[in-house]
């Protein structure tokens, strides 16, 4: 049997809503020699029958115990029968050319690692463009992705070597919801890492994501991953998640003022999921919440986001 060239992992637990779409995307995918591996990490809706039901041969599905999204990506990459490896979550959509497009530009740069892409966003009601992230490149440019510069990339856009996933030890569990951005710093520490400046796939946000039930779990946890990346690069040992917790704890001051910062983080997120789904009014009320909770970063996004919209205005 011949080798695919780009093996795409979906892991999913408890996805039947948005499955279907994120699978036909997939599906309709301008490069067709592709496998779609579709990790189901135990799901008790009907996820299953849902990829069972699904005509096209290019999709496999892999049942797993209830294990976490770590170890059914690493599940999807010990079952990839292709030297190129994609990542799509259940609910996100990838445009008809992203693989072709991701592929094209790791054929033609061998020493890079990844490469990870713009997006954009999409609710109930709206979309987003989300160009303030990257507001200082042109479109289409592919340029080195400086993680500490970036920030965490979605890891939907992700397209690897194997070869480079398996070199840094795959996705850690125990970084959970974090485990994106630990894998990140991990590839980029290891190599070249590229960010090419076109939205390949969009973002779906909701309500019932674990983006918001987890969210203040997740800033813990991509402080740790920071720091253990900074370790690594002194030859240090990296330190048990309570250990990290603990010694942040110690400094309470600092602490308590990252709580808010937090809290004002999540508002700000939640008052861009009202707004993707039309809710103005609680839209605006959660950035008010922020604004009191963090006034200066929250000031420095609406500027960017302002500044944005005039220099669209003035092209």
């Amino acid at each position: 049997m011949t080798s695919p060239r780009v093996s795409v992992i979906v892991p999913v637990f408890n996805g039947e809503l948005h499955l279907p779409e994120t699978l036909d995307a997939l599906c309709s995918q301008t490069l067709i020699d592709i496998e779609v591996l579709v990790i189901d990490d135990g799901s008790v809706d009907r996820s299953a029958q849902i990829v069972r039901a699904c005509r096209d041969t290019r999709v496999r599905l892999v049942h797993q115990d209830n294990r976490g999204l770590a170890h059914a990506l690493n599940r999807g990459l010990a079952e990839a029968r292709a030297a190129y490896v994609a990542r799509n979550d259940q609910d996100d959509i990838s445009v008809p050319h992203r693989l072709e497009r991701q592929l094209s530009i790791m054929e033609s740069r061998p020493d890079a690692k990844a490469l990870f892409a713009a997006w954009t966003k999409f609710g109930q009601r709206r979309g987003w463009a989300n160009q303030e992230k990257i507001a200082d490149h042109e479109s289409g440019t592919v340029r080195e992705s400086h993680p500490f510069e970036d920030g965490c990339l979605l890891a939907s856009t992700m397209f690897a070597r194997v070869a480079a996933l398996r070199e840094v030890g795959g996705f850690r569990q125990e970084y959970y919801p974090s485990d994106d951005w630990d894998l990140q710093l991990r590839l980029c520490a290891a190599g070249t890492v590229l960010l090419i400046n076109e939205a390949l796939v969009a973002y779906r946000l909701h309500l019932g994501a674990n983006t918001y039930r987890l969210f203040l779990h997740d800033q813990d946890k991509s402080r740790w991953a920071e720091d253990s990346y900074r370790r690594r690069l002194t030859g240090a040992t990296e330190l048990p998640f309570e250990s990290f917790v603990a010694g942040s704890r110690q400094r309470r001051w600092s602490g308590w003022t990252q709580g808010i910062t937090d809290r004002a983080k999540l508002h700000m997120r939640i008052a861009g999921q009202h707004y993707l789904d039309g809710r103005d009014g609680a839209a605006l009320m959660h950035a008010a919440m922020a604004t009191v909770l963090d006034p200066v970063s929250v000031g420095r996004r609406v500027l960017a986001i302002a500044s944005l919209f005039l220099s669209a205005g003035s092209l």
